[in-house]
Order: C-alpha cells, then structure tokens, then sequence
C-alpha cells in the first residue's frame, strides 16, 4: 500500500528536524572521542571529513525521492545488487542503530552528570534503564511527533549558535590563535595516520542516513522536499559541528580533555557563558541524545519488519501486540541488544565509540556504491556521476581503514552481521522453519501471525473499501453519519443505526483506523491487523437483518483523530460517532486522546457524539 495523505506529514522544515535531531547529536561525543585519538588535530579532521559529509549528503537526497517507500540502505541496495545484498546492508544499518541507542544513552546521561554529578557513578545503570523505559514507551506506542522533533532541533540549534556566538564576542587574541591552530595538523604525520583521522572523525555525521527513512513520510513532490531538507541539515552541521569542535579543543583547559571527554561541549558552555549556558547545552544534550536512542530503537524495528516482508526473517518478529498494535518483539530485540552492548562495554565511550563506526560506515558504502550503479544502468555519465563515485571510494576507503585499525567494532560489527545473515539466509532457504515449527509455542505464536490475513478470506470482509473508494461511492450509498469504532461497540452501531433511520437513510458509514505510530511509516500493511478484522467483522455482524447498509472503511493513519477528521470531510458527514475512551492518562499522553483531537479538527458544521 502506497503511503497515505495522513501519513505523509513532513514538510521540509519538520524532516529537517528529524535529521537534525539524529545527526546533531554526534557533536556532543564525536570531539571528546576523537581527541582520544588525534588529540589537537581534531578539529583539522572534522573540517576535512565535512567536505565528505557534503558530497555524501547530496547523494542522499536521490536515494531518497528514488525510493518513495523508505526502507533506507535496504531498498536502494535490493534494487542495486539483489534482495541478498539487500538484507547484508539492513544488517549493517541494525549495528549502527543498536550502537547509536547504545551510545545517545549513555552520552545523554553523562551529559546530565555534568550538572548533576551524583550520577556519574551510575551512568551505566542508568543507560540501561533508559533504554528499558524506551522499549516500554514503544510497546504502548509512543507517538514520535514532528512538532517535538521541531522544538528539540530548534532549541537544540540555538545553544548551540549562543555558545559559538558568545565564544566569538569574548576570545582574547591569545585563544583565537589556539583555537585557529587546531586547525592544522599540528605536525607532520604519515599517510596512514591522515587515513586514520579521517576514518574516525566521520562518526561526526552520524545520522545522515535517517532521511532515506523517512521518504514515505514526508510531503510531495519527494524530490523538492528532500533537497530543501537536506540542504537545511548541511547548513545547521557545517556552521555547528566543525566550529563546536575547534573551539572546544582550542579552549578547555588541557587536563578537562584529557578527563572529561565524554561532555566537551557543556564544559565549553560554561567557560563562554558561564552556569546559565552549560544547563541550557545540559539540557538540550540530554534531551537530544535520549532522542536520538529513541529514532535508532524505531529505524531498528523498521529495519526488522522490513526484512521480515522480504522474507529474510521469521515473521514471528512482526507479530504485533492485541492491545497497542505495535511488533513488541521486534522493539525487544532492537532495545535488548543495545543494553546488552551497554553492559558489556562497562558504558565506555571509547569503546562504544569503535564499535560505532563499523555499521555506520558499511551503510554509507553499500547506499552510495548501489546509487551508483543504479546512476549508470540510466546511462549517467556526466560530472556528478564521477563525484558521485568518488565519494564511494572515499567511504570505501575510510571502512577499510576501520576494518583494520578498530578490530573491536570488526569483531562485533562481523559477528551481529554474520548472525544476522546466517539466520536470514537459514530463513530464506527454510533452513531453520522446520525445526522453530515444531516447537508448541513457536506454533502458537506463528498462527496468531497469520490469523489476520485468513480472516480476510471470509464473505463478512469483501465490502471492506478504502477512503478514496468511499468516496467514489456515495453517490451510491448516501448517508450523513460517520462511525468510528476501535473495538466490538454494540451501543455504538446501535445509537448510528437509530440516527440513520430517523433521517431516512439506508446506509451508515463506518472507518477502523490503524494507527502506524512513528515517523518511519515504512512500507504500511495492505491488510488491517487481527483486531481491525474482529472489529469490522462484529460490525458487519451486527446490522444484519437491521435493513442498513454498512460501507466498512479501513484505513493506516499515523493519527487517528486526522485521519477520521479527514473522512468526515471527505463523506460530508453532519455527525461522527465514537466511543468514550477507556485508556488511561498515560496512554493518551504517548498515542494522543482522540476526542479531544476530533473536537479540534472536525468540521464546524460537523457534530461529535461520544458513546459510553
């Protein structure tokens, strides 16, 4: 199913801000991280690694408007080389994800222990818990919204231009000679050491890879929104990564850098501006950070399902939970890995640090390399299909280079990778089927998989229709009362049917909305999940032999008050029925209260009536 009007709702600004929000963090760990290795020379490689990071920014604008459908280094790879090549490039994006969870986590919570201190000898349990709460919040189903996103990059992206701004008013002669001769090298060093800065310092732009995930949720026409995106996440990165780096080494004292190189940036708040600045950078970092976790747990499980639809995983990893429609199972995975991660590495940046370039370099090879080839199966041979392939080599150049000199990510990147594959490949071939089958609760579980689309199959389902074929039809089956059900509401149908036949009308419209939580809405499902099924069948149930007409619609909205709004609209209805809600606060506060949101959005001259 091609994304719909509701779930298409990311302007340029608002994908902006998703991508910023992802790859802005990078800058609150990358200079302390590098330091470790290049000491004074680190600004000199964040600048050299930005003139990469742009080439390869624009590369990502056409992989994204090229695959509407999202799925990121998965589909351009699949297109390229083959469903194979394919699943091994969606493997390596997961071992980024889970070290990008691993790493916001931790990087997030030692950013609050530089105001608060008292945690900084729990910084890994806390991490852990973070993340524990991240996989809860997703298994309700926690409404990743565009406006939040909106805010933290803002908010985000001014205390970070008011530290530069204040530094720059403020520094004496003296600090913008050391800050400017950080610059350099600082000394001559061989090749393979330029090499290796290079490699290291692209865990800068961390993150650029979130906007081919995004495609199916942002705004037409693809093509002018992602440039505009794009162009707005280069600007925000060039103005800020590179000058925060320079500064932050030129400026804090040698013995911080040498102790403190998890939260470089705070420290340089407060050496500009004083207490005030570093809680509002505290602040901010924090907050992005645990952000950023949050976007890699859901590119994970994006990741996860998008493999399972290729047939490379046990579709047992797509079951969706009864209560929240979300695929618990998959979220398990791509939050436990992480912690485990956590807990192994003691929470050391360092280390965490390593790990982190070998799936974040290997997407960017296999995204650039199948662009390219794709670029030239459509006899592209003009100048930026030369550039374009130079930043191949470039990215190629800078894995290898990590392949051989961080053996700690080559070990575990190669072995989650080589796992990964095995088991896809054991999977493609039914290697494993056979044997998982036999197992009573593995048996249970695959059924409940499949009871969904089974239930498709029966006469009770063949009126289902979509919006649009709602639409079409109304000529046919007039009517101005709308019904929006989430679960079996026999009051509900009763109080529609009673209306409809005081108007004098034989047919009720009736909308199931599925909501798709998260703004990687992916490849949304064809079919509605096993609760829309039972829901649509009682209704259908109930108006038999009742002399009405039901026209069943069902359709994907990452908001379900919009998406029942819209219809209102779309059908003329005068009056929408709904059930009271029976969730609680906490539930309403992650996936929003749809009451409330109909009150706002319906049409004046449509009435709202709620049943208990």
């Amino acid at each position: 199913m091609e994304p719909t009007k509701d779930t298409r709702q990311l302007n340029w600004f608002l994908a902006w801000a998703v991508v910023f929000c992802d790859i802005g963090t990078s800058v609150y760990y990358v200079p302390g991280l590098l330091y470790g290795h290049v000491k004074d020379a680190t600004p000199f490689f964040v600048l050299l690694t930005t003139g990469g990071f742009i080439l390869l920014a624009l590369k990502y604008i056409e992989i994204s408007w090229r695959n509407p459908e999202g799925g990121g280094v998965v589909t351009i790879t699949t297109k390229a080389f083959g469903p194979m090549w394919g699943c091994l490039g969606g493997m390596l994006i997961t071992v980024d994800y889970f070290l990008t969870t691993a790493i916001s986590s931790v990087s997030g919570f030692q950013y609050i222990g530089s105001a608060f201190p008292a945690i900084d000898g729990h910084i890994m349990l806390l991490s852990c818990v973070g993340i524990a709460v991240l996989a809860l919040l997703n298994v309700i189903g926690i409404r990743e919204s565009a406006g939040v996103s909106l805010v933290m990059a803002c908010a985000s992206f001014v205390v970070n231009m008011v530290v530069i701004a204040i530094a720059v008013v403020t520094m004496t002669a003296e600090q913008w000679s050391a800050v400017l001769s950080r610059l350099g090298t600082g000394n001559q060093i061989s090749t393979y050491q330029l090499l290796v800065g290079f490699s290291s310092a692209w865990l800068a732009f961390s993150g650029l890879e979130s906007i081919s995930q995004l495609s199916p949720s942002m705004k037409l026409p693809l093509r002018k929104t992602t440039r505009w995106a794009m162009a707005a996440v280069i600007v925000t990165m060039v103005v800020t990564s590179p000058v925060l780096t320079a500064l932050s080494i030129g400026l804090l004292p040698e013995h911080f850098k040498a102790a403190e190189s998890e939260r470089f940036i705070s420290e340089l708040g407060a050496i500009t501006g004083g207490i005030g600045v570093k809680l509002a950078v505290v602040f901010t970092a924090s907050s992005l950070l645990l952000f950023a976790a949050n976007t890699a747990i859901i590119g994970s499980y994006h990741v996860f399902l998008a493999l399972v639809n290729s047939e490379f995983l046990p579709k047992i990893i797509s079951l969706r939970s009864k209560t929240f429609n979300t695929p618990h199972i998959a979220i398990g995975i791509a939050t436990v890995v992480p912690a485990l991660v956590v807990l192994a590495s003691q929470g050391d940046m360092k280390i965490l640090g390593d790990m982190y370039a070998f799936g974040l370099l290997g997407a960017f090879v296999f995204s650039s390399l199948s662009l390219d080839k794709i670029r030239w199966h459509l006899g592209r041979r003009d100048l930026g299909f030369w550039i374009g392939v130079f930043t191949t080599l470039m990215v190629m150049v800078a894995w290898g280079v990590n392949l051989i000199e961080k053996q700690l990510a080559t070990l575990f990147g190669g072995g989650v990778t080589l796992i990964g594959m095995l088991i896809a490949v054991g999977v493609r071939r039914s290697w494993f089927v056979d044997a998982l089958t036999k197992i009573p609760l593995i048996q249970r579980l695959q059924a409940r998989a499949y009871r969904a689309s089974e239930h498709l199959a029966e006469d009770e389902l063949k009126g289902l229709v979509t919006l649009a074929e709602a639409v079409e039809i109304k000529a046919l089956y007039p009517s101005t009362t709308l019904l929006a059900i989430r679960d079996e509401s026999p009051r509900l149908i009763h109080e529609g049917i009673t209306r409809a036949k005081g108007n004098g009308e034989s047919a009720i419209y009736c909308i199931y909305v599925e909501e798709w939580p998260g703004l990687f809405a992916g490849e949304t499902p064809h079919k509605p999940n096993e609760e829309g099924v039972k829901t649509l069948r009682a209704t259908l149930q109930a108006v038999r032999d009742k002399n009405i007409e039901i026209i069943p619609i069902w359709t994907v909205a990452h908001n379900a008050a919009d998406a029942i709004a819209n219809a209102a609209k779309a059908l003329e209805v005068d009056t929408v029925f709904i059930g009271a809600s029976r969730r609680g606060a906490f539930y309403h506060m992650l996936r929003g209260h749809v009451i409330k949101g109909l009150m706002k959005k319906l049409p004046r001259d449509c009435h709202l009536m709620i049943c208990n």
